[in-house]
């Protein structure tokens, strides 16, 4: 199971959220850290500051647009987020979904063991989850003080369920003898919910402090929803939303482009605009065709099976005209659609109940509804949107627009056409009709970017086409509907005789050649899309910036008078041969040598297991629920009734099972991506060695300060893999199967959140922001006369150059002589003098042996300090550089 690279990212932006907000007290400055670590302002000219939507509690935001996994997202999401919280608190998640629709889709998924989003959290929580839903919370089912200790529970719930005053709603605030056992083992609420027994569901789950997951969050709101939300007193809450509202705490943003270079959508969104009503259902019919034709030769040649369904919208009905759309049903069945190939789909009416339209056993070709699937269904097979409204009516597309998105099977097929997406429509205010196509891309998170229109290519002559496909009666009658505006009735205004004869007896006959035109141009139109997508995604691979942010971040150009020759300059890194890279999942795409690839072999048996940990305490802090504290996360500080019941619960183990918690509460905080070069079992031995040499005081340090000690021994094993990987690089930098190419380019230009335009002879516009020894070795560098330009590397901003090997060093600057020698600088203080900064040197040295003449590596120390050996001083240096 592998999550896409897009979904990678987000998970990685939630993780280095998580970080900053365990390293400070505000929720404030914890997002306008992150933001900064991305080159980001937060505030005036940036992106808005942290909104406080629950006082004390983490509440923030994933942009992904219709198709591109929130759900699976979500679950990928819990493990980090639990991690971080404090040891000992119940593994609780609340899962909030907006319609019944979903909630029974998300709950489905949940409990299946063989879903994806399933098997994610199982492999998360080695299987030990339990999913419920409001009706087994209520009875109590496999629902106790100890289940919620021992496994992950998850409850999947709807809004209303919490926040409305109906009948059904009021049962969470109600008295539940089945959930007894909770009141008593809690005791008194710190925070009684107002209208709420002791033993209600609502006050159990307040309880709890669960994780919040709210999915739709645009609909969560209003002052009843942030109500409902604080009585559930969450510890964290993460927003699921396409279309997030302004005052969302946005970590992560996920664009079309991303979506489409996965195929997860299909895009560009294609839209025609017809003559008639007629011509709408007779080109949905015949586009719908070519795609079969195209789906079918695919399977033929080996590729998935696909059957592409036409969505056909009806304007919204009264109820006496509700058998518009038997009659619609009626017309299609007389013109030759069979009708075992049509499926109604309304608020009232629903043909698809209990039908899997993914089965190639499904006739299913045709579903006619108004915006009954708007929410709750997704079906990839749906590539068509017609709709059926009159001329002179609004085109309302934007609440289905995403039915027909999501690309089956999430891959790139081999016909064009089956990658992108077709909306028909009769309007006579066509730009009214875009106008609504684009606030449907909107409501499902994509931009204006997102679509084409086919009038934008020429129509080719089709004057040579054997027989007319349209008599002149037929002719007549449209060109007198186009200058009249009238129409017959607006859900069954076509002419039977006119589809009939279109697509004759048979519904696979030979496809007209103005439809086969009209679907090349559209193929013409996704070439387009697919070529500006590409050179998107390569401008933003560069910088890693989201769409959604380009105009929230100052770019700085280089200075032209330095643009053209640095342009021209590609830095050496160090590279794998592709036999190595095909030959090994350890390395990198794309043959960049990454860490990772030099720990084959690896292992931690054997290895030094003592540790000191007496003094890897974590911070102990009374927090007060008052107004002044609303900034401070009151879950990531470990008040002193938790500490107690953390020491009572490891009281009441034996021994060995005391000794096991310990293991699992320090692996629980080692961060698995890290360590995905080390085995599962050989990190869990190694944990046990460490723990087992713990005297009784250190166990107690280890049971309430876990992260602490997590560190310790992140520290341990990260300096056994420096070493291992350091030996490693010198073994095949002698056997040359590691190889140096001059591939990296300085970009045009950079971000920065702290831009400083202080010291002369930049590369750029502006430089990032540097302490006081670094500014002063620096403007000592500039003023030399043979110097042409220098740049600050900014480890925090994507893109930016490092030395790649056993660790990846980026050299505080880049130096670059007027005879062309290009510099790597590192500058160092006394207190710097560490193992660190010894394999920094090493690297160094090997990197300017490997890449040439042209290039030099210096690690400085101010006068006075005695540098490490391979360093230099200011003195030396500046001398040494000045005859470059």
């Amino acid at each position: 199971m592998e999550l896409k690279k897009y979904q990678k990212r987000v998970i990685s932006d939630l993780s280095s959220y998580l970080s900053f907000l365990t390293e400070t007290d505000s929720l404030s400055e914890a997002y306008r850290e992150f933001w900064a670590s991305k080159q980001v302002p937060v505030g005036f000219d940036g992106i808005p500051a942290y909104q406080n939507i629950i006082d004390q509690v983490p509440h923030v935001c994933y942009k992904v647009p219709t198709g591109g996994g929130k759900t699976l997202l979500a679950c990928a999401s819990i493990k980090p987020i639990i991690d971080s919280l404090p040891t000992g608190k119940p593994k609780a998640v609340v899962w909030l979904v907006p319609s019944d629709a979903i909630l029974t889709q998300t709950l489905a998924a949940l409990k299946d063991p063989h879903h994806l989003y399933r098997q994610q959290l199982n492999l998360d929580f080695g299987s030990r989850v339990e999913v419920y839903s409001k009706e087994e919370l209520l009875a109590g089912q496999n629902f106790s003080p100890t289940t919620v200790t021992e496994q992950l529970s998850v409850m999947v719930l709807s809004y209303d369920s919490f926040r409305s005053k109906t009948k059904d709603g009021r049962r969470a605030f109600q008295a539940n003898g089945a959930l007894e056992a909770f009141r008593r083992f809690f005791g008194m609420p710190d925070l009684p919910i107002e209208g709420a027994d002791e033993a209600a569901l609502f006050q159990v789950l307040n309880q709890l402090e669960p994780v919040v997951i709210v999915d739709e969050s645009h609909h969560a709101r209003s002052d009843l929803s942030k109500e409902m939300l604080r009585n559930f007193n969450p510890s964290f809450v993460l927003d699921l939303t396409a279309t997030p509202k302004a005052e969302s705490n946005i970590i992560s943003y996920v664009d079309a482009l991303a979506l489409k270079a996965e195929n997860m959508v299909k895009l560009p969104v294609v839209v025609y605009n017809k003559a008639t009503q007629t011509d709408v259902i007779m080109d949905a019919i015949d586009i719908r065709r070519v795609l079969e034709r195209e789906a079918d030769a695919q399977q033929a040649a080996g590729g998935d099976y696909i059957r592409p369904i036409v969505l056909f919208q009806a304007q919204p009905r009264a109820a006496a005209d509700a058998t518009s759309f038997e009659k619609v049903r009626t017309k299609l069945v007389e013109a030759g659609v069979p009708e075992d190939q049509i499926a109604i789909k309304t608020a009232d009416v629903n043909e698809l109940k209990n039908i899997d339209l993914l089965s190639s056993e499904c006739p299913i070709r045709f579903i006619i509804t108004v915006n009954a699937l708007k929410e709750g269904w997704d079906c990839p097979f749906a590539y068509v949107l017609a709709s059926l409204a009159n001329k002179t009516s609004a085109v309302d597309v934007e609440q289905i627009l995403g039915r027909i998105l999501r690309q089956p099977h999430t891959r790139r097929h081999a016909s064009g056409l089956l990658n992108m997406s077709y909306v028909l429509t009769s309007s006579n205010d066509f730009q009214a009709t875009v106008d609504n196509v684009v606030s449907g891309l909107n409501a499902a998170g994509f931009t204006s970017r997102d679509y084409r229109l086919a009038d934008e290519l020429p129509i080719p002559d089709v004057s040579q086409v054997q027989e007319p496909l349209l008599t002149p009666a037929d002719i007549a009658i449209q060109e007198q509907e186009i200058e009249t505006g009238q129409s017959e009735e607006e859900l069954a205004n076509f002419d039977v005789n006119v589809v009939a004869r279109r697509i004759g007896s048979n519904e696979m006959s030979d496809i007209p050649e103005t439809v086969e035109v009209m679907v090349r141009a559209a193929e013409e139109l996704n070439d387009d899309y697919e070529n500006t997508a590409r050179a998107s995604l390569a401008a933003a691979s560069h910088n890693d910036l989201p769409i959604d942010l380009e105009d929230k971040v100052p770019h700085y150009g280089m200075l032209p008078s330095f643009e053209e020759e640095a342009r021209k300059i590609r830095i050496p890194q160090f590279y794998v041969p592709v036999s190595d890279l095909l030959a090994s999942i350890e390395y990198d795409a794309g043959s960049l040598l990454s860490p990772p690839g030099l720990t084959s072999g690896f292992s931690l048996k054997g290895r030094d297991s003592n540790l000191d940990i007496s003094h890897a305490t974590d911070q102990i802090e009374l927090v007060d629920v008052r107004e002044d504290n609303a900034d401070t996360p009151k879950a990531y500080k470990t008040n002193a009734r938790q500490q107690q019941e953390i020491r009572s619960y490891f009281d009441s183990l034996p021994e060995e099972g005391r000794v096991r918690q310990a293991c699992e509460l320090v692996i629980a905080r080692l961060d698995k991506p890290r360590y995905d070069c080390i085995s599962t079992s050989d990190l869990k031995d190694y944990v046990t060695r460490v723990v087992e040499n713990l005297d009784g005081a250190q166990l107690k340090t280890l049971e309430t300060s876990p992260l602490a000690v997590a560190n310790k021994v992140r520290e341990r094993i990260d300096s056994f893999l420096t070493e291992y990987r350091l030996e490693q690089f010198e073994k095949r930098l002698d056997d040359e199967s590691i190889q140096v190419r001059s591939t990296y380019q300085l970009p045009a230009s950079i971000t920065l959140s702290a831009p400083t335009t202080s010291v002369g002879g930049s590369l750029y516009e502006a430089e990032g922001s540097m302490n006081t020894p670094e500014r002063d070795l620096i403007m000592s560098v500039a003023a030399l006369d043979n110097v042409a330009w220098w740049h600050r590397v900014n480890e925090k901003a994507p893109g930016e150059f490092y030395i790649n090997g056993p660790i990846n060093h980026y050299p505080d600057f880049i130096v670059c002589t007027t005879k062309g020698k290009i510099i790597m600088v590192e500058s160092k203080g006394e207190h710097l003098k560490n193992d660190d900064s010894r394999a920094k040197i090493k690297l160094g040295e090997k990197w300017a042996n490997a890449a040439g003449p042209t290039y030099r590596y210096y690690m400085v120390f101010k006068d006075g300090v005695d540098p490490l050996p391979g360093a230099f001083t200011t003195s030396d240096f500046l001398g040494r550089l000045e005859n470059l």
